[in-house]
């Protein structure tokens, strides 16, 4: 994206709306690997489905296709210069434009003003200096893998709220739920 389209952009977003990532990291920042998630968290999954209902979801086309399907009871909008239009996914060429046309569909809907960005590493990436709310599923693991989470300096965020999971056996590991608000 131009970051001069970015600057641009980021005075009238960061105050019409919040603009959410929702992701798990590893404690080495992985988020990925070979297009799939590198853990098992049943719970994670609950809390993913739980924080999206109702919302307008903006994802890349590969973290689309790991998914493998338009989840239900969501508004998902897809980037790709590529993906051809598919029944309920709205596909955009850009980041901005996922946002704009998220920003559109809470607006018709008389929702609450919120993008939830979920990835790939790529979105995140993109969208790391006008993101405004960070809810981070912290797996406590080292592992490998092939995407990453852009590191963020949280000297400037203030944390909300925290919850806090043990590893079961629905969950490969423990791990921590931490929110986020940009200061």
């Amino acid at each position: 994206m131009d970051m001069i389209l970015i600057q641009q952009l980021k005075p009238q977003w960061q105050f019409k709306m919040n603009i959410s990532h929702l992701v798990a990291l590893s404690n080495n920042s992985v988020i990925g690997v070979n297009n799939d998630l590198p853990w098992t968290l049943k719970r994670d999954l609950k809390h993913f489905s739980s924080y999206t209902q109702n919302k307008a979801i903006v994802m890349g086309r590969k973290t689309f296709d790991s998914i493998g399907r338009p989840l239900p009871n969501r508004q998902n909008i897809v980037i790709s210069s590529s993906m051809l239009a598919q029944e309920g996914a709205k596909v955009v060429r850009s980041l901005e434009e996922g946002i704009a046309a998220a920003e559109s569909w809470n607006k018709e809907n008389k929702l609450d003003d919120e993008v939830v960005l979920i990835g790939g590493g790529r979105v995140f990436e993109e969208s790391i200096l006008f993101v405004n709310k960070l809810v981070l599923t912290r797996v406590d693991c080292e592992i490998t893998g092939d995407i990453f989470y852009p590191d963020i300096d949280l000297t400037n965020w203030t944390m909300i709220s925290e919850e806090s999971h043990a590893k079961d056996t629905d969950n490969e590991y423990g791990f921590k739920i931490e929110t986020y608000l940009k200061n």
